[in-house]
């Protein structure tokens, strides 16, 4: 099977939020998907990737925030890591995470960062992610 990541266009935005519910119960309303994708591709700071099975279908999903801080650099946060259920462990996920790695570098990001669930630590150890710290979250 040949996968290609490209980056996100508006025409996937459908597909990606159906497999973003791999990873998370939310799930906008299709009357907002314009507005939703006006915020995400108006801000330059996000980036978002794709990854395309032979037949041009959706069937993984990556994004990159990039944050400018106070004291000067930028640092990434990756985010929305998901691949549908029956390509898991073709490693897709890792082109994802590859693909952004070198966003981040063109970027000159100081660093990347990630938050996951304690079972995909071992996914993104092989990738080069390690443990620095404990992530906290307060949900609004």
């Amino acid at each position: 099977m040949q996968i290609e990541i490209v980056p996100l266009q508006k025409c996937h935005l459908e597909e990606v939020i159906d497999i973003l519910q791999l990873i998370s119960e939310f799930k906008p309303l299709k009357s907002e998907y314009d507005k939703i994708w006006e915020c995400f591709i108006t801000n330059n700071d996000n980036y978002g990737v794709v990854a395309l099975d032979n037949f041009g279908k959706v069937i993984g999903y990556g994004s990159l925030l990039l944050n400018h801080k106070i004291r000067g650099g930028v640092m990434g946060h990756i985010e929305d890591i998901a691949v549908h259920k029956d390509f898991h462990s073709n490693g897709i996920g890792k082109l994802i995470i590859n693909a952004l790695y070198e966003i981040g570098k063109k970027n000159k990001c100081y660093k990347l960062s990630l938050s996951c669930k304690k079972e995909n630590f071992n996914f993104y150890r092989k990738c080069n992610y390690f443990e620095t710290g404990i992530t906290v979250t307060n949900f609004l």
